[in-house]
């Protein structure tokens, strides 16, 4: 089960905001107090009533949760959360809450068998939820008559979806007591399949006959003292609780040895803010109990230094993949700049999927120069010769890619070295681009592309290292068919080729070209080296794709694919 929409009407500053797409990573921007913060509420709150309502009470009317401090829990006091201008002239008003799931085939078949009626659901289950003074009731909607018949089965629908799914919402400002709350709430979770073991329930038992005599005892005296009082009461008793909840509850320490073993309220924010992620990261990979996992996050980078952010997104698109993350960020390292529907801007009350990157690097107050303004996929390449045959390759090769730049959503910009990579990788992301990275299959690229991918710079997805079959190091040169600027070579520097030295295959061509200028008793240095990648280059740019070896496609045919599939997500 999937949550893929949500609505929310006339909560807190949220005056309306329909049918928000979701997917497995979706954020929400906004400037602050525009109302980011409320619509991550307004989910948890109609979650909390869907999947967590033996958690929540209704009192002096008001929705609170059964067990103080439980941070997944978000309370309703309509004086605060209905929105104020519409208190007076609307003073039974409730605030709604939409969202919209979607089945797989085996989840239909099961809803069907479990809610023991002919209804069968033909589009997603759709549920709606409405908060008031002291009250809720909820709806599940469904076409003409067959919703009355639906809503007979609503607590039997209700069960079904907190079979289904789990949420865990974890607020901005993560002190060191709310995250042992958190982290208690998330270990009941997960240990909660121990109730049914029956190993389990032994030891239970043989607890329970150790303490029951002390139990007695209190019982006895707790009777006598009262009685005093209160001479009408018969018996006072003490329940205990057999939940694995109430046997982790105030018993959870979490001491973190980084040199010096301490308890986590000793260490800095930003160890402390990534203590819950990290335990959801753990639960997301062993499956969350075969439940579908939300996980609710307001800004989630606060107090982390960039690479440390970094490194957080590569966390929280992990833990995507298997589960849904929703998240408020106001880091640019966060938007998901592939897919710009799934950043939800929240502004003046609203909230709607953003249509561009543009608008979401306004929003973030980010500034580019000319050439970047339209830009959404940055190819980061090593020098100023590569960009010049790539472009004439490529262009070529693709009229996707070529449109894309010429209207300047595909920009192809130099590293001045591989080493570079990481540098400018960062940068860019920073302002909202997508990065591809194509760089020579040397030591110099290898050792680079390692060090951005430890970082969490660059994903698996995001580079590509040019090879060449039976070379172990190669460069963009070696794609080149010689025989494009043979000529160029013998007229300029009386070289020729058809030289042994030039001819060893397994080199790459830096060190061939070398040792062919060597052999022949010519001069070489950096200069030369840089005037030879520019005149093999133009050689490109005057011939096309017949300098293309024929033999040696892969690395280009590749790439190629990569852009036009990243191009095609714009």
């Amino acid at each position: 089960m999937k949550l893929i929409s949500f609505s929310v009407k006339n909560y807190r500053s949220i005056s309306k905001a329909y049918r928000l797409p979701l997917d497995d990573f979706t954020v929400i921007i906004g400037p602050n107090n525009e109302g980011k913060s409320n619509i991550l509420k307004a989910l948890a709150l109609s979650l909390n009533v869907l999947t967590k309502s033996d958690r929540i009470r209704l009192r002096y009317g008001k929705i609170l949760p059964r067990i103080y401090r439980r941070p997944d829990i978000i309370s309703y006091d309509w004086e605060k959360d209905y929105p104020i201008n519409l208190q007076s002239s609307d003073v039974d008003g409730e605030s709604q809450f939409t969202l919209e799931f979607e089945l797989s085939d085996e989840e239909f078949k099961e809803f069907k068998q479990k809610t023991k009626t002919k209804i069968k659901l033909k589009t997603n289950l759709t549920a709606e939820v409405f908060i008031g003074k002291g009250k809720i009731r909820k709806e599940f909607l469904m076409r003409g008559k067959r919703k009355q018949a639906l809503n007979k089965k609503s607590d039997v629908i209700t069960d079904f979806i907190k079979s289904k799914l789990l949420f865990q919402y974890i607020p901005s400002i993560r002190t060191s007591e709310l995250t042992i709350d958190t982290v208690e709430n998330l270990l009941a979770e997960e240990l909660s399949t121990l109730e049914e073991d029956q190993q389990f329930k032994e030891v239970v038992k043989t607890i329970g006959k150790l303490r029951q005599p002390i139990i007695q005892e209190i019982e006895k005296n707790l009777k006598k003292s009262v009685s005093d009082f209160i001479p009408d009461i018969k018996t006072i008793s003490i329940k205990s609780h057999e939940k694995i909840s109430r046997l982790i509850s105030s018993s959870c320490r979490v001491y973190i040895d980084d040199g010096i073993n301490t308890d986590i309220e000793q260490k800095g924010d930003g160890v402390i803010s990534l203590v819950a992620i990290s335990l959801l990261q753990y639960i997301s990979r062993r499956g969350s109990l075969g439940k579908g996992l939300i996980i609710l996050l307001e800004e989630p980078e606060t107090h982390l230094h960039p690479e440390a952010i970094h490194n957080l997104r590569k966390v929280l698109e992990e833990i995507s993949t298997k589960n849904q993350v929703i998240a408020t960020t106001h880091s640019p390292i966060m938007i998901d700049r592939r897919q710009v529907k799934h950043n939800i801007i929240v502004q003046k009350s609203k909230a709607t999927p953003a249509k561009n990157l543009d608008e979401i690097r306004k929003l973030l107050g980010i500034t580019l120069s000319d050439n970047l303004s339209s830009a959404y996929l940055v190819l980061l390449v090593e020098g100023e010769s590569d960009i010049k045959i790539l472009k004439t390759w490529l262009e070529l090769m693709s009229d996707k890619v070529k449109d894309a730049i010429a209207n300047g959503s595909l920009v192809l910009d130099s590293l001045d070295g591989a080493p570079n990579v990481s540098y400018k990788a960062r940068l860019y992301k920073n302002i909202l681009c997508n990065v591809m990275a194509f760089l020579d299959n040397d030591s110099s690229g290898k050792s680079s592309i390692k060090n951005a991918f430890k970082k969490g710079i660059l994903k698996t997805s995001e580079y590509s290292l040019l090879s060449c079959k039976g070379m172990k190091d190669s460069e963009i040169e070696d794609l080149v068919n010689p025989s494009s600027y043979k000529e160029e070579l013998l007229d300029e520097y009386d070289v020729d080729i058809n030289n042994p030295a030039f001819k060893n295959s397994k080199a790459k061509w830096s060190d061939r070209i070398e040792k062919l200028f060597h052999n022949t008793g010519k001069l070489w240095d950096d200069e030369i080296k840089f005037k030879l990648k520019n005149l093999v280059s133009q050689a490109v740019v005057e011939k096309g794709l017949s300098s293309l070896d024929i033999h040696k496609t892969n690395s280009i045919d590749g790439l190629n694919v990569a852009l036009e599939k990243i191009l095609g997500k714009q």
